[in-house]
């Protein structure tokens, strides 16, 4: 497999700073040179990083050494709730609609004003209030400060099982990191690549969907309130800082690089109106990127497509990588009642479906799975491989050697921080690149996330920006927000 114009992967690097939390002048300082050694720099060896380009075999996590042998190693970042608009009831509500006539329900609109804003921002704050307290308990339980700081993490944490969370062989280097941070004083930093951008699925993120709305909010000050309570318990200092990485999937998902440049820009603006300092870092992930990126993506790509034609592993994993990708990568349709049928037929409802509809439900399906082997390597070769996460934690300031990594896919003996509260509108795995923001209306509001096209099937108005015009959420009441078939018979009326 030949992939070409990969240079397009780096082109897109735009001249905007990233923020910054140490000061040049700082960085010169004898006591920043030594809680930053060269030998905590990303993996690839002094003559590597001094030459600008690394080898496949030098690769952090590129590969796994076992009696003598040397296998290529993919973890794999399928999540479920990527694939979650395939179960929605509202898909095939809305195909049946569509096949009857009918056109998909636009949204009703609203626009609220700076000081309902404000209202809003102050219930989330109240909405993730219990979770904080939970966090708090957590740690008090302890009275060693490693324990409390794994207990506060854990608690924040969904999927403990498939990450292993209690195995002291997955969590070996966990629980060594965390150790030496409470030995040295030194801040937590608890980095995590998430997000960045919406996904390009009408059905999910619709065309209201595409700057930072409340379920990202929600998610930051989730995250937020971690870092808080870890304070609170470690002298230090605590961060989360997120590492957005829509930006590194323009070429393979389809993500507009403009329109990725211009979240983050919206987001960073976002952040004092959040209440957020530095507790939540959002990082410019490309200024970190090292000069061989391209030139080690494409090499890598050959390594990922070999593998998977000689290992049933590989080639397993790399199917069910696809599946996941369905649901994230740009199908190229505009109008949205084509989509609703475009997408029934990729969720494997093609009854029904126009035969051309069909065909292109069937040919992205292709497309996605010849696209699947660079997006394995972006996220196994380059990310992990080229120890970016170590990058940008080093060029904030920090070190790379004693941060604590975190991610939204569960991966043994790594994290996942919860990004929503809990109930039925919050569905914990759902990420907000892949959904809109909910409010639900009662005694005390709720908040969550969910997708454009339950929004739009359920009724559910949209709340914008009176000022700009900007999504904010979806808006329901108690009875709107109930799970299953009888909403579906309800929807499809």
């Amino acid at each position: 497999m030949k992939i070409e114009g990969t240079s397009d992967l780096i082109s897109i690097v735009f001249g905007k700073g990233h923020p910054t939390i140490v000061s040049e002048a700082a960085k010169n300082t004898e006591a920043h040179g030594a809680r930053h050694p060269m030998s905590a720099r990303p993996a690839g060896g002094a003559a590597a990083q001094a030459r600008g380009t690394t080898d496949l075999a030098e690769l952090d996590g590129g590969r796994e050494i076992g009696g003598g042998t040397a296998v290529p190693r993919y973890q794999s970042a399928v999540t479920q709730p990527a694939a979650g608009l395939a179960k929605a009831p509202e898909l095939l509500a809305a195909k049946r609609r569509v096949l009857s006539g009918s056109r998909l329900p636009a949204a009703s609109v609203r626009f609220a004003g700076p000081a309902e804003i404000d209202v809003f921002l102050g219930e989330l704050d109240q909405a993730v209030r219990p979770f904080e307290d939970c966090l708090r308990k957590a740690g008090a339980r302890h009275s060693d400060r490693a324990a409390q700081l794994k207990a506060i993490i854990k608690k924040a944490s969904i999927q403990t099982s498939k990450t292993r969370f209690e195995c002291p062989r997955d969590m070996a280097e966990f629980d060594a990191r965390l150790e030496r941070v409470v030995r040295t004083g030194e801040p937590i930093v608890l980095a995590m690549p998430e997000g960045g951008g919406k996904v390009p699925v009408p059905l999910k993120t619709g065309r209201f969907g595409r700057g930072p709305d409340f379920a990202e909010f929600l998610g930051i000050k989730m995250r937020a309130a971690l870092a808080r309570v870890l304070r609170e318990f470690h002298p230090g200092g605590a961060h989360v800082v997120v590492v957005p990485d829509t930006c590194l999937h323009t070429r393979d998902m389809g993500f507009c690089a403009d329109e990725v440049r211009s979240h983050l820009e919206q987001l960073w603006r976002d952040l004092p109106r959040l209440g957020i300092h530095d507790e939540v870092i959002v990082a410019d992930t490309l200024a970190y990127l090292p000069a061989d990126w391209g030139s080690v993506i494409e090499r890598s790509v050959a390594e990922v497509v070999a593998s998977i034609a000689e290992d049933d592993a590989v080639r397993e994993a790399a199917a069910a990588q696809s599946r996941s990708l369905m649901f994230i990568k740009d199908c190229g349709l505009s109008d949205e009642d084509e989509a609703v049928l475009f997408y029934a037929a990729v969720a494997g409802h093609p009854d029904g479906i126009p035969p051309g509809v069909a065909a292109q439900a069937r040919a992205f399906q292709a497309a996605t799975d010849e696209v699947t082997p660079l997006y394995m390597a972006i996220n196994h070769h380059g990310i992990r491989g080229l120890g970016l996460i170590e990058r940008v934690v080093d060029g904030l300031g920090f070190s790379s050697a004693s941060y604590l990594r975190a991610s939204v896919h569960a991966k043994p003996g790594c994290p996942r921080p919860a990004l929503s509260v809990f109930h039925a509108m919050a569905p914990v795995a759902l990420l907000p690149m892949h959904a809109l923001g909910v409010r639900v209306i009662d005694e005390t509001p709720r908040w969550g996330l969910s997708f454009d096209v339950v929004g739009r099937m359920r009724g559910w108005q949209a709340v914008c920006e009176a000022t700009t015009g900007r999504f904010l959420f979806y808006e329901t009441t108690q009875e709107g927000v109930e799970m299953g078939g009888a909403c579906a018979e309800r929807a499809a009326a």
